[in-house]
C-alpha cells in the first residue's frame, strides 16, 4: 500500500509590535516554553525557540494537518495572549 512521506521545516520570525522590547531576560524563557507547548500541541515536531528582547525565531515542522498560514496564525495569537 503505498503512503505519503513529508516533512517540512519552517523558520518562523515574528516580532513585538513597533519592534519594542517585550521580552526582556526574565519573560524570555517562559514565554519560549509556552511557544514550544502551542507548536507541540498543534502536533509540529520542535526544533528550536530562541530570540531577543525584540523578536522570537522558531525551527519547527510543519504538521501535515495545519496550513502555513493557519499554523503561524494560531502561534502568534498564543503568544499575544500569553503577553
Amino acid at each position: 500500500m503505498p503512503q505519503s512521506l513529508s516533512k517540512v521545516i519552517i523558520h518562523i520570525i515574528f516580532s513585538a509590535k513597533n519592534r519594542e522590547g517585550w521580552l526582556d531576560s526574565d519573560v524570555r524563557p517562559r514565554m519560549h516554553a509556552y511557544l514550544a507547548t502551542v507548536c507541540r500541541n498543534l502536533g509540529a515536531e520542535l526544533v528550536r525557540v530562541g530570540g531577543v528582547t525584540d523578536h522570537v525565531d522558531i525551527v519547527t515542522t510543519l504538521p501535515r494537518t495545519v496550513s502555513q498560514a493557519d499554523f503561524i496564525e494560531e502561534i502568534e495569537k498564543a503568544s499575544s495572549k500569553w503577553i
